[in-house]
């Protein structure tokens, strides 16, 4: 059961065993007994019984220094056993008072228990046996206690050979679909191949696999569904550093541009913040002096890891005048430049400590830091930032356990667009687009594949080379084989064409349009040579050339990987999984965003954006994530459904989009979440202006970040999108005094987040509805001005059709009229409330180009919208 409230009842409770739990400060002694009192109050409006609040553990604690809201994060327990997925939190003001309050508690609990064992049958040791049976690991070696506890506060032991770090092991109770409860042990593993960080529960009798959390998330791209591939040509970044070394300096792409695509590189100097990096960024026990000159330090410490050891590898030096300024050439392969990119990686994972740290995300909120300098929260836990990591392609990542455990970033290399180059006969010859399959051998970047073309004549006289052998397969053999795609997997095909000794294949899409990435089908055995794909258009050439009997000749020509360590954005977004996961639910548990509408890839998507906004920029310029990686031009679509934008002609998601096609992924699904969190920000900016200075409190990108931050603090453990509104809502009404209610639910409003929306369980995608209203209490408070900047018209200008919204709700049809600038009715229409709110579609292909007045009389009142009409 999951409810929200604002308790206003107090009355006494017993509170002694709350008093003694452990972990507890004595500064928090109070606050607690206090929140306790207030939550006894209310536990039947809670659908819960007194002894199911009566004895929780705290699992995390603590008070903002600028506001004073104390936050708790709680877990039920029975019999002193904690329940997992059974958390509330609960936020008091600095006079003791709840002001917001969520919880998951088990209601009857004792019941639900009845059946569940309270003795394990396995030892923790074996537990760490079952968990690494479960996720197919090695059996674990010896194990010793590195932090001796009892089973129900946890203990810890060594890595046994199988794990990167220590493994935490606990015993928990969790609750099963039906209700009941099971007795497991909760096993923390992070698997020496680096690519999860594994939460796991094993029935405590059986050894089963109860449930599994990955602390690490990852960003695969879908090429086929969200990119469109462009080989963008950018030039070499002449090293900037004069003929001596600049001390405490950085020769990066500095905060706010995102990659080389916006802008150029620069030697910034002493960018560490004097309050939260305040011995500098390469200091670790908190005197003067740094205790590195490498890239490390007290937040980060950034290394190469190309041979995918996931441990501290390479790192460039500075020397004693920490002066990090190294080449940058882009015509180069990225090992060239691994100084630089260690370097700019580095440097941003440090400026998303500090900037983030001004605005909340601090030590005792459970930010990264090896020595936290106000000795709150918990140290040892700086960012280990690989560069080029060696464990694959396209991709990047950041694994988040708790406070007081080291996160990983996982920076890796894109493959840059491959080319075909058709040299002879002159007909044909030029370069042509190509993309490159996701199996097989890769071609090597500058190094040209070189041969005749032959088109394939398969066992079954076609040239798909599904069949094997080929009829042709001597004139195929040391040639490049071309062949048509259909009828067969894209493995099976360079498998065949590989037994008939091709060095290489070039497959002819078979739609009209750009070639389409080709993914592996269930057999990959024999695929190791390259192949591309060019276009319809360009196979047809290709072909009809063989078929008049010439014998064309070329090669495949891979570009220079793209290195995500210069795609600022890229970066910002990992650390900003770190930032969620921490914030959301208390720094000492990093299972709260596991759920099915959780919007972890919105909020990352959100930070990447607003590290990399600058002055002049504008909300309605379409922004793509991750361009510079995928060798796409600035303005290209990026890896997301839509490019992110304040105009809905250009980004027109809603909330309603969720569940359905793409929007059952994580990433599509965030992008609805970040789109809404970029309306606010240029609302916020609109309202308060822009403010260059990243960590001032004024300006309203750094009040949006600031109202970000604080929701995810105050929202529920596994919240969806609605959740993370009325967090935001609440963030704004205890630290600001409702300063931005309306502006907030105009926002939510326009993606289908208003008053009327309903959330549904935030474990299932398919079972919210998307709501457009203002609240009328919000709503009769505005001016007419505000009021008429309710509608929304786009696009704007408009050539044939355009799109109205109100997010009113109307007694009547509303009435559309729209006006020329003389207040002439020259077209009229009427249509029910509810599809205004959605978007009602009003054809201009009628009217001469010019300014007009659109006119909605509805109950609600009178609204208009002035509109361009073009041709």
């Amino acid at each position: 059961m999951k409810t929200s409230f604002t308790p206003t009842i107090c009355r006494p409770l017993v509170v002694a065993a709350l008093l003694a739990m452990p972990g507890i400060a004595a500064a928090q002694t109070t606050p607690l007994s206090s929140a306790m009192r207030q939550v006894s109050s209310q536990y039947a409006k809670l659908g819960l019984s007194e002894a199911d609040v009566a004895n929780p553990a705290v699992t995390s604690s603590y008070t903002d220094a600028g506001s004073n809201i104390t936050h708790m994060y709680l877990r039920q327990r029975y019999q002193g056993i904690e329940v997992y997925g059974a958390e509330a939190d609960l936020h008091l003001d600095q006079n003791e008072k709840v002001v917001s309050m969520h919880t998951n508690f088990v209601a009857n609990l004792a019941s639900a228990a009845r059946s569940a064992a309270t003795v394990p049958s396995l030892s923790a040791v074996q537990a760490v046996a079952a968990a690494a049976r479960v996720l197919n690991l090695p059996a674990p070696g010896s194990l010793t206690v590195t932090k001796p506890g009892a089973s129900a506060e946890g203990l810890t032991f060594s890595e046994g050979g199988i794990s990167l770090d220590p493994i935490p092991v606990k015993l928990m109770y969790q609750a099963r679909p039906s209700g009941e409860l099971v007795l497991v042990w909760d096993v923390t593993i992070a698997p020496k191949s680096g690519e999860h960080y594994w939460n796991v529960r094993v029935d405590a009798r059986t050894g089963q696999l109860v449930d599994k959390t990955d602390y690490t998330v990852s960003e695969p791209v879908n090429f086929l569904e969200l990119t469109q591939r462009a080989l963008a040509v950018v030039g070499a970044d002449p090293k900037t550093s004069g003929a001596a070394a600049t001390p405490n300096s950085y020769n990066v792409y500095p905060i706010t541009v995102e990659s080389p695509l916006y802008g150029a590189r620069q030697l910034v100097v002493n960018p560490a913040d004097p309050t939260y990096s305040p011995f500098g960024w390469h200091d670790t026990n908190g005197v003067t002096g740094p205790e590195y000159t490498i890239t490390r330090g007290n937040n980060v410490h950034a290394y190469d890891d190309r041979a995918n050891v996931n441990t501290p590898g390479y790192s460039p030096d500075g020397g004693t005048d920490l002066a990090f300024d190294f080449p940058f050439d882009q015509t180069q392969v990225p090992l060239a430049n691994q100084d630089a990119a260690i370097t700019n990686l580095f440097y941003w994972n440090n400026m998303m400590h500090d900037v983030m740290a001004t605005h909340g995300f601090d030590e005792v909120s459970g930010n990264f830091q090896v020595k936290n300098y106000t000795d709150t929260g918990l140290g040892n836990d700086d960012v280990r930032a690989e560069a080029q990591d060696g464990a694959g392609l396209n991709n990047a990542n950041f694994s988040t356990p708790v406070d007081g455990a080291r996160p990983r970033m996982q920076m890796y290399l894109w493959t840059a667009p491959a080319s075909l180059v058709i040299t002879s006969p002159s007909s044909v010859a030029g370069t042509y687009k190509t993309t490159t399959a996701s199996f097989g051998k890769q071609l090597v970047p500058n190094v040209p594949l070189t041969g005749q073309f032959v088109l394939v004549n398969d066992a079954s006289a076609t040239s798909l080379g599904c069949t094997n052998p080929f009829i042709n397969a001597d004139a195929i053999s040391g040639k490049i084989a071309v062949l048509d795609r259909g009828s067969c997997d894209f493995s099976a095909k360079v498998r065949n064409a590989k037994l008939a000794g091709a060095k290489g294949v070039v497959v002819v899409n078979n739609v009209p349009g750009d070639p389409i990435a080709m993914g592996a089908g269930a057999d990959t055995t024999n695929t190791g040579i390259p192949s591309v794909m060019i276009s319809l258009a360009d196979g047809n050439a290709l072909k009809a050339s063989l078929a008049a009997g010439n014998t064309p000749s070329g090669s495949l020509v891979a570009g220079i990987p793209r290195d995500g360590d210069f795609d600022n954005g890229i970066i910002a977004h990992e650390y900003g999984h770190g930032i969620s996961n921490r914030l959301t639910g208390g720094p000492a548990n990093s299972s709260c965003l596991g759920n099915a509408e959780q919007m972890g890839e919105g909020w990352s998507d959100f930070f990447g954006l607003w590290m990399t906004t600058k002055p002049g920029d504008q909300g309605a310029t379409p922004r793509g994530i991750g361009n510079y990686a995928q060798s796409t031009p600035a303005d290209g679509l990026g890896i997301r459904p839509q490019r992110y934008s304040t105009d809905f002609a250009v980004n027109n998601q809603t909330y309603a989009l969720i569940g359905t096609g793409i929007y059952t992924a994580v990433h599509a699904n965030g992008s609805v979440w970040a789109a809404t969190l970029w309306d606010l920000n240029w609302k916020l900016i609109e309202k308060y202006g822009y403010n260059r200075n990243l960590k001032a409190k004024t300006g309203g990108n750094n009040i949006a970040l600031k109202l970000v931050l604080d929701g995810l603090k105050l929202q529920v453990c596994r919240p969806g999108f609605l959740d993370g509104r009325d967090a935001i809502l609440k963030a704004d009404s205890i630290y600001n005094n409702k300063a931005n209610t309306y502006l907030i639910w105009q926002v939510f409003a326009r993606r289908g987040m208003g008053i009327d929306a309903v959330q549904g369980s935030s474990n299932v995608l398919t079972d919210q509805v998307a709501g457009y209203l203002i609240p009328t209490r919000v709503l009769s408070t505005q001016s007419q001005q505000q009021r008429d900047e309710m509608v929304e018209v786009y696009p704007n200008p408009a050539s044939s059709e355009l799109t109205v919204r109100l997010p009113v709700s109307s007694k009547t049809p509303v009435q559309v009229t729209v006006l020329d600038m003389l207040g002439k009715s020259v077209q009229t229409a009427a249509a029910p409330s509810a599809e205004l709110q959605r978007g009602f579609h009003l054809n201009t292909s009628s009217l001469a180009p010019g300014l007009y007045i659109v006119q909605l009389r509805s109950s609600a009142g009178t609204f208009t919208k002035k509109v361009q009409i073009q041709r």
